[in-house]
């Protein structure tokens, strides 16, 4: 049911992004919406799992790829 219910929202709303970044050398990857690059080493976004904005800033720009749906 609950699932069901999940993909009614997302033909509403709209599927999250996929995010996948690396920091230090660690990939990261994480479900996503409202993803703003503010400038090449900082970016913000709302994490879906854990309902959290989330804002990454580094000396050097940010790798990253993201894939909508």
């Amino acid at each position: 049911m609950k699932k069901i219910l999940t993909n009614i929202w997302y033909w509403f709303v709209g599927s999250p992004a996929e995010l996948t970044y690396w920091l230090d050398d660690k990939e990261t990857i994480v479900k996503v919406r409202r993803f703003k690059e503010l400038n090449p080493n900082h970016i913000t976004f709302k994490n879906t799992e854990t309902k959290k904005h989330v804002a990454i800033k580094m000396a050097d720009p940010i790798r990253y790829i993201i894939r909508e749906e």
